[in-house]
């Protein structure tokens, strides 16, 4: 719910300022809405899970469990949290219409999924978040995300406005509105 809530204030945040319009209703491509619909909903669903499991469930617990001895817990901790985060950007850089400062956003963004883990110790947070966000942006409001389309989509929509805060046609998270939502 976390995920659908901040990509409904960056929709918002857009389409009152006149950067985004609705030009038409669910979409569904070749395959018709529905059919669209349901795979693009698993492709989040496995996308969300496998991020989530690799930066956060192992990267992240094995940087902090291998140097607890060394710089405590806390500090153990922390150099994780910036490693597996800065790694979960870098992954993303390959992405269609990726730059430096989508590559920066989306580890901001994994600091904000580490946190999430780190502070409850469930890994269910940052992949309710990742899968809620990520099909929240693609399939509801219908941005790209992490650079990509093309999927089903409940509204269609043109994107203009600033690029430095819209995040032009990699999605909301390249953008400085992603980052503050």
């Amino acid at each position: 719910a976390l995920g659908a809530g901040l990509m409904t204030v960056v929709f918002l945040v857009e389409l009152a300022a006149g950067w985004v319009r609705v030009t038409g209703t669910f979409e569904g491509g070749a395959t018709g809405f529905l059919v669209g619909f349901v795979g693009i909903l698993v492709v989040f669903l496995f996308v969300g899970v496998y991020e989530e499991l690799v930066a956060r469930g192992y990267l992240l617990t094995n940087v902090a469990e291998g140097l607890a001895g060394y710089v405590g817990v806390n500090g153990a901790t922390a150099v994780a949290v910036l490693v597996s985060s800065a790694l979960f950007g870098l992954a993303h850089f390959g992405n269609p219409n990726a730059t430096l400062l989508s590559t920066f956003n989306v580890g901001l963004a994994g600091v904000m999924l580490a946190l999430g883990y780190v502070l409850t110790d469930e890994l269910a947070i940052p992949v309710g978040l990742h899968i809620t966000w990520n099909f929240f942006q693609g399939v509801v409001y219908g941005f790209p995300v992490s650079g990509t389309g093309g999927f089903a989509k409940v509204l269609v929509v043109e994107q203009g406005g600033p690029t430095l805060l819209t995040g032009g046609s990699f999605g909301p998270e390249a953008g400085l509105l992603g980052v503050g939502a």
